[in-house]
Order: C-alpha cells, then structure tokens, then sequence
C-alpha cells in the first residue's frame, strides 16, 4: 500500500473514531436532557392537581384534603441528614487523620477493604440493620418506645456516609505534600500540632467539598429510610415540640416517594405529585453538587470576587462549631497579652511558654482513638449482625438460595447476574467512548464543560429519580413490558440502571486515560502513528488494569442498587427469567419483606439475601485491591524476566562471535 493510501487511511479512521466518540458523547447529554424533561413533564399534572402555591408555601400534608406541602418531608430530610452530619463528619475526619498518619502502611490497606466494604453495602442492608438492631439499642437509651424514629434513621444515615468521608478525606490528606508536615515538625511544632495546624488546613477545601458530598447523598437517600420511617401524619407531630418530632416516625421526603409511588391509593394525581416532589429534590441536590464542583475550582476564586465571598460563607457555616471548639480550647489553653496579628512575636512567646503542651496533642489523639473505636464498633456490628444471622438463615427452613421457583432468593440472584451482565455489556462501550472523546479529541471548552457538568450532576442525582425516570419513560410511555403500562420488566431495570452507572463508569475510565504520561503519546505522534492508533496501540493498553478496576467498581455499584430496579424491574420475579418480565433482585427482595405478614420468614429472607450481597461485594473488593494488583505485578515480573534471559542470551551470543569471529 502506497503512503499516500495509507495516510488517506489513518485520517479516514481518526475521523471516524472521533465522530463516533463525538456521537456517543452527545447520546449521553440528550439521555440527561430527557430525563430532566420527562421528571418535569410528569409533575406538571400533579403541581396543577394539588397546586403549585400549596406544594409551595402552604404548611400542612393531608392527601385527603389534598392539602400536600412539600416543607414537611424536607424538614425531616434535613433534620435527619444535619444530625447525620454532626455525628458523622468529626468522626470520619479524626478517623481518616488517625488511619493516614498514626498507623502503619500494613494496617493502612487493611483499613481501606474493611471501610471499602461498609461503603458498597446497599442502603437496604443499612435499613436491615438499622430496624433489627441499631432502632432497638437506641429505643433503649433514649428511653422511646418505638424503634423506628427520626433518631434511629438519623444514626443510621451517619453509619452510611461515615466511610465516604474516610475515604475522601483520606484522598485529600494523600494529596498533600509530605514535606509540609516534616516542616512544621522541624519549626518546632509537636507532630499532633503539625497535622492539625498544616496538613488539615491545608486541604480544609477539600474537606468542606467531602462533607457537602455527604450530605447530598444523604439527602438522596430513600430506600433505607422507607424501611424505618413510616408516618405521614406530619400535622399531628409537628406542633407537639422537636423531641416529638425525633421520636416521631415521620418519612423524609425521598421515603414518602418511594413508599407511595405503588400505594393502593396512588391514583394518577398522587403519582404525578410524587414526581413533582422528586423535581424539587433534584433541585436541590443539582445546587448542592453545583457548589461541591465550584469549590474544586481554584480558578474560580480567582475569576470571581463574589465567588470568594460565597466560598467563605460556606467554609464558615460549615466549620462553625469546630471553630468555635477550637477558639474555647485556644482560651484555655494560652492566655497572652501579645496580640495575635503581631505574628512572629505572638508565635515566638507561644513556643516559648506554651502552657498545657501536651494538653493539645492528648486532646486531639484522644478523639482520634475515640473515633477510630466508635467507627470498628459500627462496622464490626454491621458486618457480624448481617454474616451470623445470614449464615443462619441460610439454613433455616426459609432459605431458597438453591430453589430457582418463583420468588425465590436463586431466581434473585440469577436475575440480579443477568441485570449486572447486559449492563455491564452496555455500559461499557457507551462510557469507553464518552471518555476517550473527553479526554483525547474534545477541543471546545464549553461543549467539553458542559458534558462534565452532565455527568456530574447525574453522579450526585438520587437514584430513585433515575428509578422515577425509568418508570414514566420506559414502561409508561414505550411500555416495555410483557403486561404493557401496568406492568414491570427487567428490560427497563437494565435500562434504568445503565444511566445510574454511566456517570461513575465514564469518570473512572476517563481518569485512567488521563494517568497515561502525555510524552508517550507525543513520542507516538512523531513516530507516524495517527490517533486512533495511538489509543488503540498505547493508551489503552497502558491504561487497562485501572479500566478493569472501573469495571469492577461498576459491577459492584449495580449491586448495591434498589430504587431504580424497585420502580422499573419490580418486588417479585417470575418462575422463567424473561427480560420482558418482572425480576426481582438481591436488593429488591430485601426490601420486598417489608410487606411480609410472616415476620420470622421475612427477618430471615431479608438476612439470607444481605449475606449473599456482601459476599459478592467483598469477593469484588478483594478482586480490585488484591488480585488485580497481584496479576499486574506478576505479568510485570514475568516480563522482565523474559526480558532479562533474551538480553543475557544476546550478551552470550555477542561474546562468543567476538571470541571465535
């Protein structure tokens, strides 16, 4: 082939690479696009049924009267999520500062597969655990007595987004320069002081993004929540003071959704308010996930001086009660005339005559150990209260793990396999493709911009809207189901899922691309290869061991999901696996025993599937933090091995014809 065809060729097949990549880009945007549309569409009825001003401004919830405000359930949601925070976000950070600098390396990835573990679970098994144990133990020391309060469902939101601000504060602190802390050290800073008063302040950015990523997602949270809150008498208790309201039952605003979106009073009116309360919600969490991507922005503090006012509010709302701790303990511990604005002199008379040294150091290190041992209490309880009892529902009379009948945990689990393969194969190349256009041919900024807002905006919406989305567009409008409109499928369950993954596959893939060094493929570029080729031939492959962990990762996502596949694939499953059918999963059936009158068959059914999961998402973490790197650095030995015998039979070879040439 002449050079002329040949580079004819190259231009041809980067051209449609890029198009292709372009196309499947602009596929995702119009998916986010209708499905913010669709969400809006179905509301419409309901705002007009109920009235805009009522769900608006009005202060009362009767379905009856039709009197429906949606500031009830919001209340509840930010009760619940602000109590969560309170508890979980101090003690996440002195664990994630404990983990990062007081333990050894060893201890360290041991620490990250059990928080790993605790992360994945399914909201649902948080909801198991929470209203078989951690309801009761609460009920018991508050003296309530009804278990399922506004308290129990609070502590366990703060269980559920302990382990994310671990592990993204433990990211932050990973990102910081190990030198500033050796600096400090040699100033004269005790160690303790030198983390709190460099390192933690030096990422307290990324810290405030962490918790706000907290709370969005405990804003989201609908599934668990449903399985302990379930009161919609919102009038009655919220003129009877705020404890009356924590003891109180009271559904969140993503629990009285999700409760009555198949309620036998769910009439088309109700469904379409339900939709209007789910546009409110994304609202919401859309400008919550909008100032956590700004706050990642340095540029914009820079661009904007009313961004840096805005930041600033937020920084100090956030860490109003730390600060203010800090300011009382700063009090007491050292009291000079000096003023603190004379710098050197304040620090250098502080260092001098620091009263109470080691007060600050034991202060901190005792919260430290507080927090790592309320953090192993909760995870150990969890992970001992779900393996036990699921090894013992296995072998009760309940169990029908083996049994692949009708509503049964085997026909659970194949359909819970089949979801996460078609899924999986879908997904896969529709993400592959969006991230290789972001991350190599994507050269209009604002196109680019909006894509990435697209996909992180979906990332941080509910899953249960995703779940709404599925059920409007794919069974109500397209009616993909074997029982048309009324029925459900697993076809739309896939579907539905595909979208809830798409935006963690597409960053994690894009993320690996990115990790490839720039010279290898400038080094390619001048070597002939065109760009398709250089992706095909070099990025790609160097970038495959962190793809597969994205895959993985993705497996393991669809796992732990139930809001989507509860409203689009249904709470039972069919004697044959048809993906026109409904099809339950492992998840879905958990949260099916709700509505089970026999409570031991439910309580062991609920614990039989739990144990199944977390099987399965631990087998998928050791998968990613053990046998992938084990494989990758095997393969890399043998290599160099073979590499080290052909040089030295070469070098034999070489010495041999220089002997008897």
């Amino acid at each position: 082939m002449s050079s002329k065809l040949l580079t004819k060729r190259k231009i041809y097949l980067d051209k449609t690479f890029g198009f292709t990549s372009f196309g499947v880009s602009l596929l995702f945007s119009l998916i986010f696009i209708a499905l913010i549309v669709f969400i809006i569409y179905a509301s419409i009825p309901g705002f007009k049924f109920y009235g805009a001003i009522n769900i608006l401004f009005s202060g009362q919830f009767d379905l009856s009267k039709n009197k429906v405000s949606i500031w009830l359930p919001l209340s509840i949601t930010i009760i619940s999520s602000t109590i969560a925070i309170i508890i979980a976000a101090p003690i996440g950070i002195k664990t994630a500062i404990f983990i990062k600098y007081r333990i050894s390396i060893k201890w360290q990835k041991m620490s990250k597969i059990l928080f790993e573990l605790l992360a994945a679970a399914p909201s649902v098994i948080f909801g198991l655990f929470a209203s078989e144990m951690l309801g009761f133990v609460l009920a018991k020391i508050f003296q309530i007595n009804n278990s399922y309060n506004i308290i129990a469902a609070s502590f366990m939101l703060a269980i559920m987004i302990l382990p994310t601000i671990i592990s993204l504060t433990l990211n932050n602190l990973n990102g910081i320069d190990h030198s500033l802390l050796t600096s400090a050290m040699v100033l004269g800073n005790s160690k303790t002081r030198a983390i709190y008063k460099v390192c933690k302040k030096e990422c307290k950015n990324g810290i405030t993004t962490t918790i706000l990523i907290a709370i969005s997602r405990a804003i989201g949270e609908t599934m668990a929540i449903s399985m302990i809150l379930q009161s919609q008498m919102y009038n009655n208790v919220f003129n009877s003071g705020f404890w009356s309201i924590l003891t109180s039952g009271l559904r969140s605003l993503g629990a009285l959704i999700s409760a009555n979106m198949f309620a036998e009073s769910a009439g088309p009116e109700l469904q379409s308010l339900l939709f209007a309360f789910g546009v409110i919600m994304f609202i919401l969490v859309i400008i919550i996930n909008t100032i956590t991507m700004q706050l990642t922005k340095k540029k914009n503090n820079v661009k904007y001086t009313w961004w840096n006012r805005f930041t600033l509010h937020v920084n100090n709302i956030i860490w109003f009660i730390p600060n203010l701790i800090k300011l009382i303990f700063e009090k007491l511990t050292f009291h000079s005339k000096i003023s603190k604005y004379n710098t050197n002199e304040y620090i250098g008379t502080r260092v001098i005559h620091k009263k109470f040294i080691h007060l600050y150091d034991g202060w901190k290190i005792f919260w430290e150990w507080f927090s790592i041992i309320v953090t192993s209490i909760f995870l150990f309880w969890i992970i001992e209260n779900i393996f036990i009892n699921g090894i013992i529902a296995i072998s009760s009379k309940y169990s029908s793990l083996v049994s692949f009948a009708k509503d049964t945990s085997g026909m659970a689990l194949l359909n819970t396999l089949l979801i996460i393969f078609l899924t999986v194969l879908i997904g896969f190349p529709i993400s592959l493709f969006v991230a290789i256009y972001l991350n190599e041919f994507a050269r209009n900024n604002k196109f680019k911009s909006t894509i990435l807002f697209f996909i992180d905006s979906l990332g941080a919406t509910p899953s249960i809207l995703f779940g709404m989305f599925g059920l409007i567009f794919y069974i109500q409008t397209l009616g993909w189901t074997s029982q048309g409109a009324a029925g459900k499928s697993i076809i739309a369950g896939i579907l539905t899922i595909l979208i809830v993954i798409l935006p963690t596959f597409i960053r994690t893939i894009q993320q690996a691309l990115q990790n490839v060094p720039i010279d290898l493929r400038v080094n390619s570029y001048a070597l002939g290869a065109s760009k398709s080729e250089t992706i095909k031939k070099i990025v790609l492959p160097l970038a495959w061991k962190a793809i597969t962990t994205s895959i993985v990762l993705a497996i393991g996502r669809i796992l732990a999901e139930t809001a989507p596949l509860y409203l689009t694939s249904g709470l039972a499953s069919g004697s044959v696996v048809s993906l026109s059918n409904e099809g339950q999963t492992l998840t879905t059936r958990i949260y099916a025993q709700i509505y089970e009158s026999n409570i031991t068959k439910g309580s062991n059914i609920m614990y039989e599937c739990a144990f199944i999961t977390m099987v399965l998402i631990l087998l998928i973490i050791l998968f990613v933090n053990v046998f992938i790197p084990w494989y990758y650095q095997h393969r890399e030995h043998k290599k160099n091995n073979a590499t080290f015998i052909v040089d030295k039979k070469y070098k034999i070879n070489t010495i041999k014809a220089n002997k008897y040439g």
